[in-house]
This record gives C-alpha cells, sequence and structure tokens, in this order.
C-alpha cells in the first residue's frame, strides 16, 4: 500500500510469489520509502545484492539521481517502466451528491463473478509498467489484475464496491478498496469501468459511494489512489472530485543478464 512509502518506513526489498510464477524466472519488489531514511547508495547495495533475476524498484520521483545509479549497476538492464502518480482525497469534508443515475444500483460484493467481466474489458488493452519490458509478455495484464483482484475479495480488510443495471442485471464499474485502519488511510487498488458506460458518471458514483462508506466507519480519514502519469483523463476525473496530487513513484525494471 501507499503506507509503505510513507516518511520513517523501513526499505523492503520482498521477493513476489505471483510474479515468480507468472514470469517463470524470480522477481523482487524493493520499496523505497520517502525521506531520507534508506540513501540511494542504500538502495543500489540491496539491489546489488539480490539475487533474483528481475527487481522491480519503486521510489519517490524526487529522488533524481537514483535511477542514474541503478542503470550503473554492472551486469544489469535497467529500464525506466512507468511514473505512477498517487492523489489524495480527505473523505471527512462533505461530499456532493452523486448524479441520479436512473435504474444503476451501488452496492458491496465479495464475488469476484462480479467484477470479472469488467476488469476483463478494461484492462485488455492496458498499459502498465510490464509494457514497458519486452521480456515480459503481454498477455499477462489483465491475468495479474484478475488474480490481484481475487485475492483482495478474500482479504477482510479489502471492500468492493460495483455499479449494476437493475434491469439487465449487468455490473457497469467496481472500485476495489484496501483498508490499513492503524493508518487510518484506505487505498483504491483496483478500480474500471466498460467503455461503454464511461463518462455517464458511474465512476464519480462509485468513488462518492466509497468514501461515504469510510466516513461511515470512523477509523478512516484519506484515500489514495493511483495510475500511470499519462492516464490523463483519469486523472481529470479525480481533481473534478476534489482529490489533490500526492506522490509520484518512479518504477525501475533491474534485470541480470543470464548466460
Amino acid at each position: 500500500m501507499i503506507s509503505d512509502f510513507f516518511e520513517g518506513r523501513a526499505l523492503a526489498l520482498q521477493e513476489s510469489e505471483s510474479e515468480t510464477r507468472r514470469f517463470g524466472f524470480t522477481v523482487t519488489r524493493a520499496t523505497v520509502p520517502i525521506g531520507d531514511v534508506a540513501s540511494d547508495d542504500d538502495v543500489v547495495t540491496a539491489v546489488t545484492s539480490s539475487a533474483s533475476d528481475l527487481m522491480i524498484v519503486r521510489f519517490d520521483e524526487r529522488r533524481k539521481a537514483l535511477g542514474q545509479l541503478l542503470r550503473r549497476i554492472p551486469g544489469v538492464e535497467c529500464i525506466h517502466a512507468d511514473t505512477l502518480v498517487y492523489y489524495e482525497w480527505n473523505v471527512r469534508r462533505p461530499q456532493s451528491p452523486a448524479a441520479n443515475l436512473g435504474n444503476l444500483t451501488i452496492m458491496q460484493t465479495r464475488s469476484l463473478n462480479d467484477i470479472a467481466g469488467v476488469l476483463r474489458e478494461s484492462f485488455k488493452d492496458y498499459r502498465n509498467h510490464y509494457s514497458a519490458n519486452p521480456r515480459l509478455a503481454a498477455s499477462v495484464t489483465v491475468t495479474a489484475y484478475e488474480e490481484w483482484a481475487s485475492n483482495l475479495l478474500r482479504n477482510e480488510t479489502s471492500r468492493a464496491f460495483v455499479a449494476r443495471d437493475e434491469t439487465s442485471g449487468e455490473v457497469t464499474g467496481f472500485v476495489l478498496l484496501s483498508l490499513a485502519e492503524t493508518d487510518r488511510i484506505a487505498e483504491v487498488a483496483l478500480n474500471a469501468v466498460r467503455p461503454a458506460a464511461q463518462r455517464g458518471g458511474v465512476y464519480s458514483a462509485l468513488m462518492r459511494a466509497a468514501a461515504e462508506y469510510l466516513v461511515g466507519l470512523g477509523t478512516i480519514d484519506r484515500l489514495y489512489i493511483s495510475t500511470q502519469s499519462e492516464n490523463l483523463a483519469v486523472i481529470a476525473a479525480w481533481q473534478k472530485l476534489g482529490l489533490k496530487p500526492f506522490l509520484s513513484l518512479e518504477t525501475h525494471h533491474v534485470m541480470r543478464h543470464r548466460d
């Protein structure tokens, strides 16, 4: 979660079992926190000492020198895979009511079947940090998101909201949250609206419903959400809802050369 990057958190390296299984070689995630708790040299040392075939390194974009240092590590190839922008929403502030969406109802769900169709349709051509790496199969993106959604839905700290057409029964969009009540924050882990239903108020209604739910809990103050920096239409929708920029993270793929 975004809290892994908060000031004072430790540099964390963790092998990603799901990605290792998906790609057929070892993958480790390196999470570099905000601030100077871990220096650039600490990060480079950690990456260099790892035996993983692929290190996915994410760090605050203000660490201007770190990307250059990663690219200078002997015996590796380093790719700048994406820039991930995070926005923040103070859910304690009053939210404007959602527009009348007619026969569309927003409800909670725990069923992957409720969101799988929207997910597959919305993410089939989606470009994320995997897309920048020619060593990774482009076809894994949808599979990865579906596996992630399935795992989240089984987690008690997750909440999923869907917009369902009462007439057809079809789900037109969803928002899937992860809660960290100790930190009094939540994060939108995944969200999507069917292409045919976009620009019809479905997304804003889902986001407002999620915010209203969090206010009702009384244990969450802020909601975070992220996307690739080039997704300008999505970012514009957040700004219209009142979200504010919080953090930009650079993603680098550091790959070892194998004989």
